[in-house]
């Protein structure tokens, strides 16, 4: 395979053509240097055989910003940390290559820790995105020179610390990439302008880096060839940017898509498809020699093979695949894709986790960013236990109980496994949930688990078992609500609307705009039915939910026509549609179906009787409705601890 074939940036020779993606991960120490955890993030990565790594933005100086989950390089007191990190990346035979920034700009009001009292700042003054009331000053030219010198400063300590390469952090609407940016950056001095003007500070950078640590140290300069924003950069723009880069002595480009205006583009969501940015790629690689790293939703390795072996990218680019599962390059090289983690692009373990300013991880995967702590160690005194339940949080217990040596037991009460992740990887554009539900079927027969379906648990039959441990993982049911009316005919839940459309009419009312409802929307629409969103919050997408998920699904809910009440209660179902209260008014909305999407109940009763008789642990939306993350990381520390 080609993927696995070594390449080569610049001097920088690489054993295969995978890159770690730089993402934020909140694990720096308190002065900004890397911490014996970010260490041990990393080097699970190495282990696993990525050949690059690519850490999260590292800032070369904090005076003009600060930000809770990047670190910052400025002084030779991180270098010693620093070189641990590349000691232990070594070891196992992979390089390392810092993102280096400048800094946010104008977005760094939506990120952790902003202090709105400390002036942002910008190319040139404006407002900051999300927080229009505050104003980013624009940098002095003696600011930019000195942020030109910090640069060139933080590489040299990457140099003497034995790091391979650098990154230029010049995308996504990004401090760097406002300067490259007629709509972020309105300067009539020399570093505004003119294209050429415009990309003078880039190109001071790379001039700074390349004096300072010699014309062989490698420089990947990561940027946006096109903002799929009106005003932002073109594709054609961001082609002759390409060349111009090139020119510079940039040793490989690195391409992303969009900004944060767009941010399902920079960090594609579940709803986007896989490798959506390859064309883009592709056509930079057409017009530059040096070698270009592509992105996006590439772990499925089919897809990612398919891309090198058709030219449209040198490298390729992982992700929130390498925190789902680190061993992705060993499983490829061994024959056992079928064992790699699949990521869902759920964001709660990763990006959602570090804006909430706490340590990376991954909703599947919970060992992500404790390495060294979620080790799972083989059970000294093997038991015998029962999972009850074939949802996501039962097939995480009785894998990985299996996986310590213990002999499992799964019973479902249904003819397949997988629990509500069935109905919710019915839509196409939730495909990832589906090979989920297929890896874990997967693991549970390799691991040896004895299944059971179409087997509904009592406490009389668990009590007849021999079971030393018996995990409950039975789910929840579709929340009820005391609406009039609402055990009509012409009532279904979301659930069976997405596992049998068929059973809606042409025309139907949807009741609840969480992501349930929202999706369950959005497939029907797709199927060609006329859909009605009817949620009792101000806004869809109530709960708390990360923002390029919420982005996106209000895009897609505007362009495919969907018709929204929010502000709107349902007072009672109709054989024709629904009463709703809205605006202290009372009114119709005409429709065959109702949909209901009003959350889950838990409605788990076998545990209490058997407290006393047998050890049981209660995990998932059994012991409250929550997410897929809840489930699976319950299951696994269920399953670590017996």
């Amino acid at each position: 395979m080609k993927i696995l074939e070594p390449g080569k940036i610049g001097k920088m020779n690489l054993r295969n053509r995978v890159a770690m993606m730089p993402m934020g991960v909140n694990l720096k120490d308190v002065d900004g240097g890397f911490s014996a955890r970010a260490r041990d993030y990393y080097a699970a990565r190495a282990k696993g055989g990525t050949g690059l790594i690519i850490t999260s933005g590292t800032l070369v100086t904090s005076q003009f910003e600060e930000f809770d989950a990047v670190f910052v390089l400025e002084s030779k007191k991180h270098l010693t940390r620093l070189n641990d990190l590349v000691e232990d990346l070594h070891s196992y035979g992979s390089k390392l290559c810092l993102q280096l920034t400048p800094g946010l700009g104008r977005i760094r009001s939506g990120l952790p820790g902003f202090d709105p009292n400390k002036e942002p700042i910008a190319p040139s003054p404006q407002p900051m995105l999300w927080r229009e009331d505050i104003m980013a000053r624009g940098l002095t030219k003696d600011e930019i020179h000195f942020l030109v010198k910090a640069f060139g400063n933080a590489a040299l300590i990457c140099k003497l610390a034995g790091v391979d390469a650098i990154e230029v952090h010049g995308y996504g609407g990004y401090l760097l990439d406002q300067f490259c940016t007629p709509l972020w950056n309105k300067r009539t001095d020399e570093y505004g302008g003119s294209f050429e003007n415009r990309m003078r500070l880039p190109k001071e950078i790379i001039q700074e880096v390349k004096t300072v640590c010699g014309k062989d140290f490698p420089v990947i300069y990561k940027f946006t060839p096109h903002h799929m924003l009106e005003g932002g950069r073109t594709l054609d723009e961001g082609l002759e940017m390409a060349k111009l880069l090139q020119s510079y002595g940039v040793d490989a480009l690195h391409i992303d898509v969009g900004c944060y205006e767009r941010w399902w583009l920079v960090t594609p969501t579940v709803y986007e498809k896989p490798g959506s940015a390859i064309p883009i790629a592709a056509a930079v690689k057409n017009v530059v020699d040096i070698p270009v790293i592509a992105m996006g939703k590439l772990g499925d390795p089919e897809l990612a093979e398919s891309i090198l072996q058709e030219g449209k990218a040198d490298f390729i680019g992982l992700g929130r695949s390498l925190l789902a599962d680190p061993e992705w390059v060993n499983k490829l090289e061994e024959h056992k894709v079928e064992d790699i983690i699949p990521c869902i692009a759920c964001f709660e373990g990763c990006a959602f986790r570090v804006i909430k300013e706490r340590y990376v991880s991954c909703g599947l995967n919970p060992q992500t960013g404790k390495e060294k702590e979620l080790v799972i160690d083989p059970a000294l005194k093997p038991k015998k236990v029962l999972v009850i339940g074939g949802g996501p949080g039962g097939m995480e217990t009785a894998r990985r109980a299996a996986q310590r040596g213990h002999k499992v037991t799964l019973w479902e009460k249904s003819g397949k496994l997988g629990g509500k992740l069935i109905p919710a990887s019915a839509p196409g554009f939730k495909k990832e949930v589906e090979r989920y539900i297929n890896f874990l079927k997967t693991q549970i027969y390799k691991g040896g688990v004895d299944v059971h379906l179409m087997q509904e648990a009592t406490a009389e039959k668990i009590l007849r078992t021999d079971a030393d441990v018996v995990v409950i993982a039975t789910g929840a049911e579709t929340s009820r609500p005391g609406i009039p009316g609402i055990d009509k005919g012409n009532v279904v839940s979301a659930c069976d609307a997405l596992l049998e459309p068929s059973i809606t009419g042409n025309k139907v009312i949807v009741a609840g705009a969480g992501h349930v409802g929202c999706e369950t929307a959005l497939y029907l629409k797709e199927l060609g039915k006329e859909v009605i969103l009817v949620e009792m919050a101000s806004k869809i997408l109530p709960e708390p939910t990360f923002p390029n998920n919420e982005m996106k699904i209000n895009a897609m809910i505007a362009e495919y026509g969907i018709t929204v009440f929010t502000g709107t209660k349902i007072s009672k179902i109709l054989d024709d549609g629904v009463e709703v209260e809205t605006a202290g008014e009372t009114k119709e909305i005409k429709g065959d179906t109702v949909v209901l999407a009003l959350g889950f109940e838990s409605k788990e009763r076998i545990a209490s009787e058997l407290i006393g008789k047998k050890k049981v642990f209660t995990i998932g939306d059994c012991a409250s409705p929550r997410k897929i993350m809840d489930a699976v990381w319950e299951g696994f520390h269920v399953a670590r601890n017996i």
